[in-house]
Parts: structure tokens; C-alpha cells; sequence
């Protein structure tokens, strides 16, 4: 085994052998059956030798039939019982409705959560991760094999964790008037938020008789994971539902209102043929998903986000300020002092876009410049030119500089406003990070058909899960490295508030750099940065 991992505590699944004793004095004799207590009823689960790991546990009614397009009703019965017996959380279940390619796959019930805890000590007192999926509030599911928590993360860092489904796409995030009038809170649109904000209440509830601490909860989330922590903590409805929190890779942009998302979406009504909340109601998944409107205005699809802008052409955004989720933008509730004041964590990679196949037109350095001329020159030439001076061809590849300029557009430069934003606005630290690390060979992750070669999106959450060898075969010293500076940083962060470098000081004095090493300085690309928001770009980066 490489000495590195064994220096760092990080342990191949393929190394694990028995006899390893954990805090409540089980030692790694195989897989077993595991109980635990929940306000529902009691849950079977798996100790795999690792961990205890308790998947698909039911959080809320299924939200179908007249319950679809409603806020998320908690899962209990008059006795106090949501299932007769022992529930079986040894498995997991259906993950939500979404579009996979030119398939629909999943379910609406699918309001499921999973808990993987170090201990069956219900005292033990432990801190809490809280895990929201990414994917453009689309797509993804809580337990993707590399993408979320699981039995070894556990256990090397004590920590309980914790990852959910929520309603996606037009389940999830569909605002309409004809939706908001049949509301019980007159308004449609963030379904999919109140879910995440009701599986933290169930943390809250529950957590202790899985060893954890509900007054030690850190929610954290990737991609649209992130946007999702932005939105609870700038929503009333979260308030107290966590001390810290952990964004990997949001979206900073979050302006669109229900009136202007129920104008957008009228184009979905037509699709489906309904003009009344019945009609809609009776629509199969499969139905409601193929009149989404993917590919015309507001391009649920989103596919322009990992290319530069062109002046004008913007995406609705699915998550909205929907006046009972989110009573104000995410900015303005900072600005207002309405914002649930915890200390944060924020981090984007430095090639953010380096993930999805990179355009084979970008050649050479005359194609470079063409298509930067073609999407920038629409905002005037002068915008143009000055960005191919601030990101030349001459000393860096054109995918490394193409990938440099649209993640600052899209997304890093745009997360420094976001940490700006909070950072002057509430008593509690806001740290900012910027991951620079490269792996060691090209990877393809999430399972999309690349040769992702630089910081890719979601490179920070392999790292920090534990499950680089799920894309890399063999991970090099500095990868490894790389993975121990990640969770070495976050888990000081979860359990002080703050990171463990003592010279990373709170955003805006300075940002640190993960790699194979931390370090520390004053800002990244913020000339770079300073040019984009002096010029509006702010209102071109991501959204979802």
C-alpha cells in the first residue's frame, strides 16, 4: 500500500481488514444487521466492519397524486408509527424523477435519507454532516457510489453523515399561478428546498439515536448542492437547523422571482395540454418530464453554462425567490441582516468547466481567439481583446486558459461576491478557497466520457469523500496529499469553526490554495476577477 495513505489514516475498501475497534467496542468481524431508534419507528440497517450505514429511511409522506406540486409533509402516523415493525434501511431505494439522456427514470416516492455513523452509542455526541447532492437541481440521487457519504468516511473522521433526496426538476422547482393557487402557502416553486429543509428537521429529531449532536450540524453540498446551502442559509425556514456551513462549487446567482419563473414556465403548461391543478395532477412522471421546457426559454437544460456567454442569452433558473422559501435574494438578505448568521465555508475549483468534453474546434490559437471574439465580442470587442490579454495562449494550453476564463465567468468570480456578500454582513467567519490541484492522470468523473486532465468541478468532493480510486486507479503521492489537506482543512473547520491552517484567515484578507500543499494568499485571479464584475459578468454565472 502506498505509505501515504497509511501516513494520512486514508485506508483502501480493498485494504480493510478485521479486527479494527471502533469507540463502542465492535470490532470489524463482517457485515451484520444494525438497529437504531427513529421518531417513525425503529430501522434495521448494515455494520459493514467500517460503519453503520442505514439507507432509503422514509422522511416524508410520498409527495404523489394531489400531494404533488405541495410542501413535504412530515412522515407520521396518529400512534406516533410510520411503519408497522422494523423498517428495512439496509437498502436503498428509488432515487427521484429525472431525465437521463433520452430516458425518465426514478420515482416520486423518493423522499428518502441516509445516516452512515462510527458508533451505535446513542451519547457518543458526535458532530454531523448534513450532504446535498449536486446535478442543476435536475438530476443525482443521495447515495451515488463516489459522490456522497459513506462507511469509511465515517469512521475516519468520527463524524455522523447524512444525504437525502429531494424533488428535482419540475417536481421540484415547477412555479406556476395555476400551482400557487391550489398552495397551502399560495405560492409553487422550491419544492425541493422545503424537502432538504424537512430532512434537516428530521436530523434534528432523530440524529442522537444515531450518536450525533443536532447542535453540531454542518450542511454541506456540491453544485447545485451548494446553491441549495446558499438558499437555507438565507432562508427563514432554516433558521437554527445548523451551526456551520460547507459550499462546494455554487452557484452564486439567485435572482429570478415567482412571477417572473410562472411567465417562463407557461411554456411547460402548454406542453402538457392542462388547464386545470387536476389535469396536472393525473400526468404521469414520464409525461410531466417531456413537457419541461428543456431546450427553448428559460433552457431548463442549461447547456450554454460551460461555454462563455453571449449578451443576452440567459437561463431561467429553477430555484427562485419564491416569497415563503426564500422572502428575498440570497444578496439582499445579507445585505439586510436576515441571513442565518453561522460561520461558512466556500470553494471553487479552478477549471470548473473541465469535466464535460472539451469542443474540439478550440485547435489552435486562431480558433481560441475566434471564439472568444464570437461570444465575448457581443459584448463589445474591447471586452473581447482584453480577455484574451488576461488569459494568453503563449505559457498555458488553450483548454487550461479556455477552461481558467469561463470558470471565473461562470462561476469563481462570482462566489467571491457571494463570500463578499456574507463575510460584511453577518459576525460569523466566511473562509474562501480555490482548488488548484490537478490529478495525476485524466479522470472521467460522474461517469461522463472525458479526459478531464485539471481542477475539475466535484474534484474538492472526491477528494474530501475518500473515493479518489474510484477515478483514478492508482492515486499519486500528490493526490493523496492532495485528499489529506481536504479533510485535514473541512473537518477542523466542522469541529472549531475554523480551517486548521492558522495563516488562512477569514474571507476577504485572504484565500487559501489546495493542492498537494494549502497555501495561503491574498486573492486568486482578483485582477481577472475586478475586469468580469466591473463589467456586469456577474449576471452571467451559473444558476442552479
Amino acid at each position: 500500500m502506498n505509505l501515504l495513505w497509511c501516513l494520512y489514516g486514508v485506508i483502501l475498501l480493498d485494504d480493510v481488514t478485521n479486527g479494527f475497534l471502533f469507540g463502542d467496542g465492535h470490532g470489524a468481524s463482517g457485515p451484520h444487521d444494525a438497529f437504531a431508534q427513529t421518531s417513525c419507528g425503529p430501522v434495521r440497517g448494515k455494520f459493514d466492519g467500517n460503519a453503520y450505514a442505514y439507507r432509503g429511511i422514509p422522511y416524508a409522506v410520498p409527495p404523489v397524486r394531489t400531494k404533488r406540486w405541495q410542501p413535504p409533509e412530515p412522515l407520521r402516523h396518529e400512534d406516533g408509527t410510520c411503519w408497522p415493525g422494523t423498517f428495512d434501511a439496509s437498502v436503498l431505494k428509488s432515487k427521484c424523477v429525472q431525465r437521463l439522456e433520452d430516458r425518465v427514470v426514478g420515482t416520486e416516492d423518493c423522499l428518502h435519507l441516509n445516516v452512515w455513523t462510527p458508533t451505535n452509542v446513542t451519547s457518543a455526541d458526535l458532530p454531523v454532516m448534513v450532504f446535498i447532492h449536486g446535478g442543476s437541481l435536475e438530476i443525482g440521487y443521495s447515495d451515488r457510489p463516489g459522490y456522497a457519504p459513506n462507511e469509511q468516511l465515517a469512521r475516519d473522521t468520527n463524524t455522523v453523515y447524512v444525504s437525502m433526496n429531494y424533488r428535482l426538476q419540475a417536481f421540484g422547482f415547477m412555479a406556476l399561478d395555476i400551482l400557487s393557487k391550489n398552495s397551502k402557502t399560495n405560492t409553487s416553486g422550491n419544492y425541493g428546498h422545503m424537502d432538504q429543509i424537512l430532512a434537516l428537521k428530521w436530523v434534528q429529531e432523530n440524529i442522537r439515536n444515531f450518536g450525533g449532536n443536532p447542535n453540531k450540524v454542518t450542511v454541506f453540498g456540491q453544485s447545485s448542492g451548494g446553491t441549495s446551502v446558499m438558499v437555507l442559509l438565507t432562508s427563514p425556514l432554516a433558521k437554527g437547523l445548523f451551526q456551520k456551513a460547507w459550499l462546494l462549487s455554487a452557484s452564486p446567482l439567485l435572482t429570478k422571482t415567482i412571477i417572473g419563473a410562472s411567465i417562463d414556465n407557461i411554456v411547460f403548461l402548454n406542453n402538457t395540454n392542462c388547464s386545470t391543478i387536476t389535469c396536472l395532477q393525473q400526468l404521469s412522471a414520464h409525461d410531466v418530464t417531456l413537457a419541461v421546457p428543456w431546450n427553448v426559454y428559460p433552457f431548463w437544460a442549461m447547456e450554454d453554462q460551460v461555454e462563455l456567454p453571449v449578451r443576452g442569452q440567459l437561463d431561467g433558473g429553477l430555484a427562485i425567490v419564491d416569497g415563503y422559501v426564500l422572502t428575498e435574494t440570497p444578496l439582499d438578505a445579507w445585505v439586510n441582516g436576515r441571513a442565518n448568521d453561522v460561520p461558512v465555508m466556500i470553494g471553487t475549483t479552478a477549471q470548473e468547466t473541465d469535466f464535460v468534453h472539451f469542443s474540439s474546434e478550440l485547435v489552435n490559437k486562431s480558433a481560441y481567439e475566434e471564439n472568444v471574439m464570437r461570444n465575448l465580442g457581443t459584448f463589445g470587442t474591447d471586452i473581447a481583446k482584453m480577455a484574451l490579454r488576461l488569459y494568453p495562449v503563449e505559457k498555458e494550453s488553450i483548454r487550461y486558459q479556455y477552461t481558467s476564463m469561463v470558470t471565473d465567468v461562470r462561476v469563481g468570480c462570482g462566489n467571491d461576491i457571494m463570500a463578499l456578500y456574507a463575510a460584511i454582513n453577518t459576525n460569523s467567519p466566511v473562509y474562501r478557497y480555490v482548488v488548484t490541484s490537478q490529478p495525476s492522470t485524466p479522470v472521467s468523473p460522474f461517469g461522463i466520457t472525458s479526459d478531464t486532465a485539471f481542477s475539475f468541478h466535484g474534484w474538492d468532493g472526491y477528494a474530501f469523500f475518500g473515493t479518489l480510486p474510484e477515478i483514478i486507479a492508482h492515486p499519486s503521492d500528490n493526490d493523496v496529499m492532495f485528499e489529506a489537506n481536504i479533510r485535514r482543512e473541512i473537518m477542523s473547520f466542522v469541529k472549531t469553526g475554523s480551517p486548521y491552517s492558522k495563516d488562512w484567515h477569514p474571507f476577504p484578507d485572504s484565500v487559501a490554495l489546495f493542492s498537494d500543499d494549502v497555501t495561503v494568499t491574498s486573492g486568486y485571479h482578483s485582477y481577472q476577477c475586478d475586469f468580469w464584475m466591473q463589467n456586469g459578468f456577474f449576471d452571467y454565472s451559473w444558476v442552479n
